[in-house]
């Protein structure tokens, strides 16, 4: 008598398996497991192999890891596997967890399409895939899921066009996160004209067109984020009226237009302010003081004009301001850059980068009164004029002082072993003359050391064998003379090494 038998893939088997464990249970719970087992069955890796040793243990499927249920009726409501290397596609069968309030699958390598089966989860307020490599479209399924609350997708490899009526159908998404995909097209007015919206990522895709006044409608927006497109036109004065704004990011378009004078005076509670590389001209204008929340202030690589507003130095929580590459000018009736000193009323202070701007001045004996909190501070190309001011050595935490590229004079002042911190110093380009003081041999931390095109003389100092994390140093077109010190030899860290255009010896 002949025997058949059946073949079964490893998915009927664990169904199998499931339903003879379950042989008491409701059907719904038998639905919730054959769902869970069809998902694993998809991961393709497992680098903790935590799905394959704590996924399989006898018991309820609740005490399983990643894996929440209702205390009543032990129905999954939740299944959060983030940032566990999980690879694989997203089963189907993830639709069948009709339970499921929050899908948290962020920071895996979850690949292929967003399945149209989430559709099915009438009862989802959280859904959060980002940072994975799903791609294709977002399906029209997601409208059914009207309970959704944060849609988090960014950083995949999604496409297409937005959905123009995602907020009239998902009247309670809050958190809309689309950043860092390859949407195009323009942004949908009625995506933006919603008071329930708090936050909306858009950033780092590939959209065109204007920002649509209906922006101003979403009074509650707390974060904006719209950065890195092709977005062109000019800001919607609406934007500035919107008091709840915490961050506002508008970087890498091309927006045009000024920035209304009124700017800052409905905008309390701003604290993040990123408008660089657009095309924008004007004034910056001197209401920004009212931002008195105002963390951050990029506004480089644009066309705005005129003077830095002293008022700045009202901006108490200030950390990082960037201005760099405009045509700011200083103060007409000040030969210092005035602002400097202003700008010592910002005892948070930690960046400060003004490069490319027309200045034309001294820098202020008050360099040397700025923030004790300053890491970073770059003002090359600005033609500045004059002594570098020997207040330097207060800057103790310091770890980056460019000036490359200006017109300074006189020498490098002994005071720069107060500097302790530093890492990159760059004083490449000017008129600096006399000797390399010895002191610099203090900055143990040095790593870069730019003293090139300069006019100064003398040897290079004994000591400079002291400076052990050196991996950069340029003192080439200088009049340094004497020989090359043996102990510049022993650096070991030292990669690029360019001392021409010298009369040094041996």
């Amino acid at each position: 008598m002949k025997r058949f038998y059946t073949a079964m893939s490893p998915v009927t088997v664990l169904l199998y398996m499931a339903s003879l464990s379950l042989a008491t249970t409701s059907s719904s719970n038998f639905s919730d497991l054959s769902a869970l087992l069809a998902f694993k069955s998809d991961i393709k890796t497992d680098p903790n192999n935590v799905l394959g040793s704590n996924w399989t243990e006898p018991g309820s499927f609740c005490n399983w890891v990643g894996v929440s249920c209702s205390r009543r009726r032990q129905r999954v409501t939740a299944l959060n596997l983030t940032d566990m290397g999980l690879q694989g596609t997203i089963s189907p069968y993830v639709g069948n967890l009709s339970s499921l309030v929050t899908l948290d699958l962020s920071n895996n390598s979850f690949y292929g399409h967003l399945i149209p089966e989430i559709g099915h989860l009438r009862r989802l307020k959280l859904l959060i895939l980002q940072i994975n490599l799903l791609e294709g479209v977002i399906p029209e399924s997601v409208y059914h899921c009207q309970t959704l609350q944060v849609i988090a997708l960014t950083q995949n490899k999604l496409r297409g066009v937005l959905p123009k009526y995602w907020l009239s159908n998902l009247t309670s998404l809050h958190s809309l996160y689309l950043g860092l995909n390859n949407f195009t097209g323009t942004i949908p007015p009625p995506l933006v004209n919603n008071s329930k919206l708090l936050y909306l990522g858009l950033d780092h895709n590939n959209l065109h067109g204007s920002i649509p006044d209906e922006i101003g409608n979403s009074k509650n927006l707390k974060i904006l984020s719209l950065g890195a497109n092709n977005l062109n036109g000019t800001i919607p004065s609406s934007i500035f009226n919107i008091s709840s704004l915490q961050i506002l990011a508008l970087q890498f378009n091309s927006l045009s237009g000024t920035l209304p004078s009124t700017f800052g005076l409905q905008l309390p509670n701003l604290g993040e302010l990123y408008l660089g590389g657009n095309q924008l001209s004007g004034s910056i204008p001197s209401y920004l003081s009212n931002c008195s929340q105002l963390t951050l202030l990029e506004l480089s690589s644009n066309q705005f004009t005129g003077r830095v507003p002293t008022c700045l130095g009202h901006l108490e929580n200030l950390q990082k301001l960037d201005l760099a590459v405009n045509q700011l000018e200083n103060q007409p009736e000040s030969l210092e850059l005035s602002f400097l000193t202003d700008l010592t009323r910002c005892r948070s202070l930690k960046m400060l980068v003004i490069s490319g701007n027309p200045f034309s001045s001294l820098l202020p004996d008050s360099f040397g009164n700025l923030s004790r909190s300053l890491q970073v501070f770059v003002a090359e190309s600005c033609n500045i004029k004059g002594p570098i001011p020997k207040g330097i050595g207060s800057l103790i935490n310091l770890n980056m002082f460019a000036l490359s590229d200006n017109n300074l004079t006189g020498t490098i002042p002994s005071t720069i072993k107060g500097m302790k911190s530093l890492q990159r110093l760059h004083l490449d380009g000017n008129h600096l003359e006399q000797s390399i003081p010895t002191e610099i041999c203090l900055l143990a931390n040095l790593g870069e050391m730019a003293l090139q095109k300069n006019n100064l003389s003398g040897p290079i100092p004994s000591c400079i064998g002291n400076l052990f994390n050196l991996q950069i140093m340029f003192m080439s077109s200088n009049q340094l003379s004497s020989s090359i010190p043996s102990s510049l030899w022993s650096l070991e860290n030292l990669l690029f090494l360019n001392l021409s255009s010298n009369s040094l010896e041996g």
